[in-house]
């Protein structure tokens, strides 16, 4: 994975910017989206890896966006900030393919180790795609 990148699609533009400012600060690449629209088109792209959603963009709620992503890019790492703690939220998020749900008020450090292990995720994944030792591939040897 040659530069790690986060997608901060967050409504408080405060708190967006402040993700922002952090996680650059820490030596990731941040996009940021305010709009669906907006969202998809980045993640479409194809280079975002980890995604940090707030619960409910424009009205649309998370469960129902992160299918999306996932039909874009399977191996995106989706990360929910909620506001509600309904069980049955978090049943459908799961169930949606998250990698982590944290509660609003964000928590930098918790989000931090989130995103961490997201893309430590990404990089186990990619290795069983291309074989777990690729350098035991057999290959023909220049005389």
């Amino acid at each position: 994975m040659k530069s790690k990148t986060i997608l901060v699609a967050y409504q408080d533009e405060l708190w967006a910017k402040s993700l922002s400012t952090f996680f650059h600060g820490i030596g990731y690449r941040v996009e940021m989206a305010k709009m669906v629209s907006e969202m998809i088109r980045k993640v479409r792209k194809g280079n975002i890896h980890v995604v940090l959603l707030d619960d409910g963009m424009e009205g649309v709620k998370a469960c129902d966006l992160v299918p999306l992503f996932k039909k874009i890019n399977d191996s995106i790492q989706v990360i929910v900030i909620s506001s509600e703690v309904s069980l049955g939220l978090v049943k459908r998020l799961r169930g949606a393919g998250i990698f982590y749900q944290a509660m609003k008020p964000v928590d930098q450090e918790e989000i931090k180790s989130a995103v961490e292990c997201a893309f430590e995720k990404i990089e186990r994944e990619s290795l069983k795609k291309e074989g777990f030792f690729p350098f035991l591939i057999p290959r023909r040897v220049p005389a």
